[in-house]
């Protein structure tokens, strides 16, 4: 064969996979790549590609191979273990989870391109096919053992068979369900939901819910997504709020009510932990006159489930306080403990919420914001 790639890059494997995780990231900057600061790479998993770029605080779980000509990374990025990533251009953005046992690759042209959002989610044994460029925007769910295929070919096109290589594009806050099937050539609108074990041909408009082989619009504005009321939201607001508390309990946590405050403490004999509680101030009324009227309060997190005013968002990260804002899906840039906890659970109810401001991020030699 005169073009060779191998299934597993055996050699970046032995010349890196097996060095600890900050030797990795020592021998990642030695070559050349931009390898931001608290990135973990664990034992047996590689990076191979001729521009390499990795944000801060990004992980890679044990024995994943990620490997293209260009590779960027977003801050915060999760990929889990037995992944396997091998595309010529990969760009996955910023808080963006990929589960274990993630397959991407397979028959691909050299300008391949497999380009993932901010804030979305990957689940195990999905296998994708960028034998065209596959692009899904921000705040979009892949459930598990999904198949996306940018190729149908097998039999012979001489014969009458169909052959078809085209590019898929998912658009931003769309959800997959477990099992669903993506064909070449199609286009999913955002704030599209596709049931499980649905088969997706052609284009799927914004904003509607498809089920079925092949899937089909089974509802659309303005019966879905449905129409939500502020005194609903609220309702909403306060019963995750209080889930959450249980939640923390369940797990270990103590938590108790002060005033507005909840106090949230972990268990004993983690002296090397924070050694006073933990402060979250959950509002669903107005921001401004909550903290007016509490000066004195000190707080970690903040929790609100409207607007918050930019001047209160700057106000509070001088303070180094964690704020969630629900209304705008957006949080703090530098976050706690607690507040990537209360983070984690807002999305059970499909909540993400991206980093602000948004970092630029070096895009194979071309400046782009995220």
């Amino acid at each position: 064969m005169l073009i060779e790639k191998p299934r597993i890059p055996i050699r970046s494997v032995l010349l890196y996979g097996l060095w600890p995780g900050f030797i990795k990231v020592l021998l990642y900057r030695l070559k050349g790549h931009r390898i931001g600061k608290g990135v973990s790479i664990g034992f047996g998993s590689v990076i191979s590609g001729e521009q390499v770029e990795v944000g801060d605080h990004t992980s890679i779980g044990f024995l994943t191979i990620i490997r293209g000509k260009g590779i960027c990374l977003g801050s915060h990025v999760q990929i889990g273990s037995l992944t396997f990533l091998d595309t010529p251009y990969i760009e996955i953005g910023e808080d963006t989870k990929i589960n274990e046992q993630v397959f991407v690759g397979g028959l691909q042209n050299p300008d391949s391109r497999f380009v993932v959002g901010r804030n979305c989610q990957i689940q195990q044994l999905t296998f994708i096919n960028p034998a065209q460029s596959i692009v899904i925007g921000d705040d979009s769910g892949i459930g598990g053992h999904c198949l996306i295929f940018g190729h149908s070919s097998f039999h012979s096109q001489f014969e009458g068979y169909p052959v078809e290589f085209a590019p898929i594009e998912i658009g931003s806050r769309v959800g997959l369900g477990w099992r669903v099937f993506v064909l070449s050539g199609s286009k999913i609108g955002d704030g599209v939901k596709v049931g499980a074990n649905s088969v997706v041909s052609g284009i799927i408009p914004p904003n509607s819910l498809a089920v079925g082989y092949p899937a089909r619009i089974v509802g659309k504005a303005p019966v879905f997504p449905k129409q939500v009321s502020d005194e609903e939201k609220v309702a909403m607001f306060r019963s995750i709020v209080t889930e959450m508390i249980r939640f923390f309990v369940g797990s270990g946590l103590g938590c108790q009510k002060n005033g507005d405050c909840y106090e949230i403490s972990q268990p004993k004999g983690r002296w090397w932990k924070k050694s006073r509680p933990w402060r979250l101030l959950a509002t669903d009324g107005d921001v401004r006159e909550m903290l007016k009227d509490s000066p004195a309060i000190k707080l970690d997190v903040l929790l609100s489930l409207w607007e918050i005013p930019a001047d209160v968002r700057d106000s509070l990260s001088s303070r180094n306080i964690t704020w969630i804002d629900i209304a705008k899906k957006e949080q703090t840039r530098a976050s706690n403990d607690l507040g990537d906890e209360v983070a984690a659970f807002l999305k059970r109810y499909g909540v993400r919420t991206g980093r602000y401001p948004r970092i630029a991020m070096t895009r194979f030699g071309s400046t782009q914001v995220q």
